[in-house]
Protein backbone atom coordinates (compact mmCIF):
# COMPACT_ATOMS: atom_id res chain seq x y z
CA UNK A 1 0.00 0.00 0.00
CA UNK A 2 1.06 3.66 -0.85
CA UNK A 3 0.52 6.32 1.70
CA UNK A 4 1.63 10.12 0.72
CA UNK A 5 2.55 11.92 2.86
CA UNK A 6 5.22 15.71 3.72
CA UNK A 7 8.21 15.20 1.91
CA UNK A 8 11.33 15.48 4.77
CA UNK A 9 14.84 15.67 3.61
CA UNK A 10 15.38 11.90 5.52
CA UNK A 11 12.91 11.34 2.40
CA UNK A 12 14.94 12.90 -0.07
CA UNK A 13 18.15 11.62 0.36
CA UNK A 14 16.26 8.41 0.09
CA UNK A 15 14.92 9.15 -3.17
CA UNK A 16 17.90 10.92 -4.62
CA UNK A 17 20.32 7.49 -3.98
CA UNK A 18 18.31 5.03 -5.13
CA UNK A 19 16.90 7.32 -8.33
CA UNK A 20 15.65 5.74 -11.46
CA UNK A 21 18.04 5.84 -14.15
CA UNK A 22 15.55 7.82 -16.42
CA UNK A 23 15.29 10.34 -13.68
CA UNK A 24 18.93 10.58 -13.58
CA UNK A 25 19.15 11.47 -17.11
CA UNK A 26 16.47 13.89 -17.41
CA UNK A 27 17.46 15.68 -14.15
CA UNK A 28 21.02 15.91 -16.04
CA UNK A 29 19.77 16.95 -19.40
CA UNK A 30 18.32 19.81 -17.71
CA UNK A 31 21.42 20.69 -16.17
CA UNK A 32 20.53 19.42 -12.44
CA UNK A 33 23.51 17.05 -12.31
CA UNK A 34 23.11 16.10 -8.55
CA UNK A 35 19.67 14.63 -7.75
CA UNK A 36 19.83 15.69 -4.09
CA UNK A 37 19.90 19.55 -5.46
CA UNK A 38 16.63 18.47 -7.53
CA UNK A 39 14.79 17.29 -4.78
CA UNK A 40 15.64 19.99 -2.68
CA UNK A 41 14.61 22.27 -5.07
CA UNK A 42 11.35 20.86 -5.42
CA UNK A 43 10.85 20.38 -2.07
CA UNK A 44 11.61 24.55 -1.11
CA UNK A 45 9.70 25.47 -3.83
CA UNK A 46 6.08 23.49 -4.41
CA UNK A 47 3.38 25.05 -3.51
CA UNK A 48 0.99 24.22 -1.29
CA UNK A 49 3.20 21.30 -0.30
CA UNK A 50 5.81 18.50 -1.46
CA UNK A 51 4.74 15.24 -1.08
CA UNK A 52 6.60 11.71 -0.62
CA UNK A 53 4.56 8.44 -1.93
CA UNK A 54 6.28 5.51 0.37
CA UNK A 55 5.89 1.48 0.47
CA UNK A 56 6.28 0.40 3.92
CA UNK A 57 8.07 3.28 5.25
CA UNK A 58 10.60 3.05 2.51
CA UNK A 59 9.98 6.54 0.28
CA UNK A 60 9.34 6.18 -3.77
CA UNK A 61 9.01 9.39 -4.78
CA UNK A 62 8.60 12.76 -4.25
CA UNK A 63 6.65 15.20 -6.31
CA UNK A 64 4.90 18.51 -5.96
CA UNK A 65 3.96 21.82 -8.17
CA UNK A 66 6.11 24.76 -8.61
CA UNK A 67 3.85 28.31 -9.11
CA UNK A 68 5.80 30.67 -11.89
CA UNK A 69 6.93 33.58 -10.53
CA UNK A 70 5.19 35.62 -13.05
CA UNK A 71 1.83 34.07 -12.48
CA UNK A 72 1.10 31.96 -9.57
CA UNK A 73 -1.78 30.91 -11.17
CA UNK A 74 0.36 28.42 -13.29
CA UNK A 75 2.54 25.66 -12.24
CA UNK A 76 5.18 23.56 -13.11
CA UNK A 77 4.21 19.97 -12.18
CA UNK A 78 7.03 17.38 -11.45
CA UNK A 79 7.95 13.89 -9.73
CA UNK A 80 11.51 12.10 -9.31
CA UNK A 81 10.80 8.64 -7.89
CA UNK A 82 12.72 4.78 -7.58
CA UNK A 83 12.62 1.91 -9.90
CA UNK A 84 10.10 0.80 -6.78
CA UNK A 85 7.19 2.63 -8.43
CA UNK A 86 7.41 0.44 -11.95
CA UNK A 87 9.18 -3.04 -10.09
CA UNK A 88 7.02 -2.98 -7.08
CA UNK A 89 3.81 -1.00 -7.35
CA UNK A 90 3.11 -0.22 -10.59
CA UNK A 91 -0.39 -0.71 -10.49
CA UNK A 92 -0.99 1.36 -7.06
CA UNK A 93 1.37 3.78 -8.30
CA UNK A 94 -1.11 4.51 -10.95
CA UNK A 95 -4.52 4.25 -9.06
CA UNK A 96 -2.82 6.46 -6.11
CA UNK A 97 -1.32 9.38 -8.85
CA UNK A 98 -4.87 9.59 -10.25
CA UNK A 99 -6.18 9.69 -6.73
CA UNK A 100 -4.09 12.48 -5.59
CA UNK A 101 -3.70 14.68 -8.89
CA UNK A 102 -6.85 16.91 -8.32
CA UNK A 103 -5.58 17.93 -4.42
CA UNK A 104 -1.92 18.59 -6.21
CA UNK A 105 -3.32 20.72 -9.20
CA UNK A 106 -6.04 22.33 -7.07
CA UNK A 107 -4.69 25.70 -6.90
CA UNK A 108 -3.99 26.54 -10.03
CA UNK A 109 -5.46 27.16 -13.15
CA UNK A 110 -3.11 25.19 -15.51
CA UNK A 111 -0.27 22.93 -14.54
CA UNK A 112 1.72 21.90 -17.18
CA UNK A 113 6.22 20.90 -17.52
CA UNK A 114 8.47 18.88 -19.99
CA UNK A 115 9.41 15.38 -20.15
CA UNK A 116 12.29 13.95 -21.96
CA UNK A 117 12.02 12.13 -24.77
CA UNK A 118 13.59 9.25 -23.64
CA UNK A 119 11.73 8.61 -20.15
CA UNK A 120 8.98 6.32 -21.24
CA UNK A 121 7.31 5.52 -18.14
CA UNK A 122 6.91 9.24 -17.58
CA UNK A 123 5.25 9.84 -20.89
CA UNK A 124 2.99 6.77 -20.56
CA UNK A 125 1.95 7.99 -16.30
CA UNK A 126 1.54 11.05 -17.72
CA UNK A 127 -0.67 10.12 -20.51
CA UNK A 128 -2.66 7.95 -18.43
CA UNK A 129 -3.05 11.08 -15.95
CA UNK A 130 -4.77 12.92 -18.63
CA UNK A 131 -2.52 15.44 -19.64
CA UNK A 132 -2.03 16.85 -23.15
CA UNK A 133 1.20 17.14 -24.78
CA UNK A 134 1.34 20.31 -27.26
CA UNK A 135 5.02 19.75 -28.40
CA UNK A 136 8.47 18.76 -29.04
CA UNK A 137 11.10 21.13 -27.79
CA UNK A 138 14.76 21.14 -27.23
CA UNK A 139 15.99 21.80 -23.57
CA UNK A 140 18.73 22.24 -21.31
CA UNK A 141 22.75 22.39 -21.84
CA UNK A 142 22.53 18.62 -23.87
CA UNK A 143 20.05 19.74 -26.28
CA UNK A 144 17.81 16.90 -25.56
CA UNK A 145 14.74 16.55 -27.15
CA UNK A 146 11.60 17.04 -24.58
CA UNK A 147 7.41 16.75 -24.38
CA UNK A 148 5.79 19.93 -23.20
CA UNK A 149 2.47 18.97 -21.78
CA UNK A 150 0.09 20.57 -19.88
CA UNK A 151 -3.35 20.11 -18.19
CA UNK A 152 -6.30 22.47 -17.36
CA UNK A 153 -7.77 22.38 -14.10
Amino acid sequence: MIVVGAANQIAADSIATNMRQEDLNEIQAMGVPDPHEALRNGMVHSKPECYTASVKGVPIAMFGVVPFDDDPKFGSIWLLGTDRIKTEVPISFLKKSRKVLPTLIEPYEMVCNVVDKRNEVHIKWIKWLGFSFIRETICGPENRPFYEFARLN
